[in-house]
């Protein structure tokens, strides 16, 4: 950070669309706007989708920020979508999940598609329809390899047999990339099915799920479904190399979801500790309930980091996503449902009622997040990929290559870019890294660079030890995928998202201001890290003080609960229930 970097604005240039969908939306908690809290819980009472809610956010825009601007949309940047995919994600899951179901099947268009498949795609999304990737399979699980769907080669075209289950928008999809065995080997295949006969598309029912009730998550059947061979996606046999890159953009994505929905849940609980009388007092006096809330906080926080430096990964540093996606996966909604269950624990027995504070919503909040760990691909799927990672990185390193290139006031100049990211199909994604975790890497700078600071610096200083733990456990596992290998790499991700936060305070806190600037922030966040990580560390309970008192003053300018100074729509204030 130059001495001379001034602060950003309200809104900062990356998340101005992020400002712009927060003011169209209007605020969540008024039952009178499309996209309100109160809509969402009536529409899960009836496990039906929420008609109202996906009408307005259309209405605001929100399906032309998943269209890249070469192809007609807004998308421009990665980093710019976590905005916007965070402001939808506070007010209803069951939107952003099915806009990122559309995603998912976009991707691999936008990255591997010819021009007329990207038209026709694009077309079809900025005009409000939805897409399905067809991946799973239920026999089949998280194993590619072991996709039953064929697509047999026919005299101009292919025949596609099989059973999606499992899928974003089955039902309601108008367009999917479908996954199949064929020769030489596996295919991705987009179909339109405007385009294709009915009667070889049969749309399965919605599956019952405990939350995300108005997801529509579903399936189809294929029988003899035919289709032209402009049909195919990029080079035949590339199938399962195209679902493994476009992954390293949808998984980044879920992050925005969970942070979303962290934020909601922590307003309401912290409005509620605020008016709830306890004791002769408001329960936010009491210290238990402080520490809580300062502790769901600072689980946001950690989250939002690490979220932020992959998302801007994706922009500025693409061939290190097949780790830092993994990682990002692994640990931002992880650290979200925590900080939720938190909520959950400050509200006690209020958090299970379908009525009452915030119109019951924090039960329905509770439970749509849950699954975002599972989201494209579950915790242990997130950890085979970080170990793989990992040791090839060290293998590499072992033999003198694979050192760090990428500045880090570039990674973490969070709300400012230079110039334009490059566009999906511009710089494709790769399926191994084979390089260092600059993040983690540069964590030694991290502590040379709190000279001023022993207290923090002894908390880095920790991290670094745990670093050097993970490095020498997957040094002598190797290619071996044993339990202590997984554990390795679990505690690489917990240490990449603690120097996130130290880069984050590093190299952008001047320049964000606010909150930003206040190390109370950092000094929670990184015990909250180290904790998970079993390192000896006490409490910091002045600085939980000072993360309650900030939550006040964010709630009361109406700003979001980030590091980032965004500005939410005007917040609808209703008496909290005592």
């Amino acid at each position: 950070m130059t001495s001379g970097e001034t602060s950003l604005p309200s809104n900062p240039p990356l998340f101005q669309a992020a400002a712009e969908l927060e003011q169209a939306l209007g605020c969540p908690f008024d039952p009178s706007t499309g996209m309100s809290l109160a809509g969402g819980v009536r529409a899960d009472e009836f496990e039906a989708e929420p008609t109202a809610a996906y009408e307005a956010a259309w209405a605001a825009g929100l399906h032309h920020h998943i269209v890249p601007v070469p192809e007609g949309g807004r998308l421009a940047s990665f980093e710019s979508m976590v905005g916007v995919v965070r402001a939808a994600s506070r007010r209803d899951l069951a939107v952003t999940v099915g806009l990122g179901s559309t995603l998912l099947a976009a991707m691999p268009i936008w990255v591997w598609g010819d021009k007329p498949q990207r038209n026709r795609v694009a077309e079809l999304i900025l005009s409000g329809a939805w897409g399905t990737a067809a991946i799973s399979e239920e026999a089949a699980g998280s194993d590619l390899l072991a996709t039953g769907t064929r697509a047999t080669a026919t005299a101009g075209g292919y025949l596609l047999d099989g059973k999606k289950w499992l899928v974003g928008n089955g039902r309601r999809s108008s367009f999917a990339t479908v996954l199949a065995a064929s020769e030489p080997s596996f295919g991705l295949f987009l179909v339109d099915f405007a385009a294709v006969g009915e009667s070889t598309v049969q749309r399965l029912p919605k599956v019952p799920t405990h939350g995300l009730r108005g997801h529509d998550l579903s399936g189809f059947t294929l029988n003899g479904c035919r289709i032209g061979a402009a049909a195919l996606l990029g080079r035949q046999g590339r199938g399962i190399e195209m679902v493994t890159g476009m992954l390293q953009f949808t998984r980044t994505m879920v992050g925005a979801t969970s942070l979303g929905a962290a934020d909601t849940a922590l307003r309401i609980a912290f409005r509620h500790a605020r008016t709830r009388v306890l004791y002769t007092r408001a329960a936010l006096e009491i210290a238990p309930v402080r520490s809580l809330l300062a502790r769901s906080f600072a689980d946001l926080l950690v989250a939002e980091c690490t979220e932020l430096a992959a998302a801007r990964g994706l922009d500025v540093a693409r061939r290190r996503m097949p780790l830092w996606s993994a990682v990002a996966k692994y640990v931002v909604p992880s650290f979200c449902v925590d900080a939720v269950n938190s909520c959950g624990e400050v509200l006690s027995a209020r958090a299970y009622l379908r009525e009452g504070i915030a119109h019951g919503v924090f039960q329905k909040l509770s439970r749509d997040i849950a699954i975002t760990p599972v989201f494209e691909g579950t915790e242990l799927v997130q950890l085979d990929t970080i170990r793989s990672q990992l040791v090839n990185g060290l293998r590499r390193r072992s033999t003198g290559g694979a050192r760090s290139e990428l500045p880090l006031d570039l990674l973490f100049g969070f709300g400012e870019q230079e110039q334009p990211p490059p566009a999906p199909r511009d710089e494709r994604p790769l399926i191994t890294y084979g390089g260092v975790d600059e993040v983690t890497d540069c964590l030694d700078e991290a502590v040379e660079a709190l000279h001023d600071d022993p207290e923090l610096a002894a908390l880095a200083r920790l991290l670094c030890t745990a670093r050097d733990q993970s490095r020498e456990t997957l040094r002598r596992a190797g290619t071996e995928r044993t339990a202590e290998a997984y554990e390795a790499a679990r505690r690489h991700c917990l240490v990449h998202a603690g120097a996130c936060c130290l880069h984050t305070w590093i190299q952008r806190r001047d320049a964000l201001g606010g909150l930003a600037t206040d190390r109370a922030w950092l000094s929670v966040a990184l015990r909250r890290v180290l904790m998970r990580l079993g390192s000896p560390v006490e409490p910091d309970w002045d600085a939980e003080d000072q993360l309650v008192r900030r939550l006040a003053d964010l709630d009361d300018d109406d700003k979001a609960f980030s590091l980032v100074p965004l500005r939410l729509a005007p917040q609808h204030r209703e008496p909290t229930p005592a």
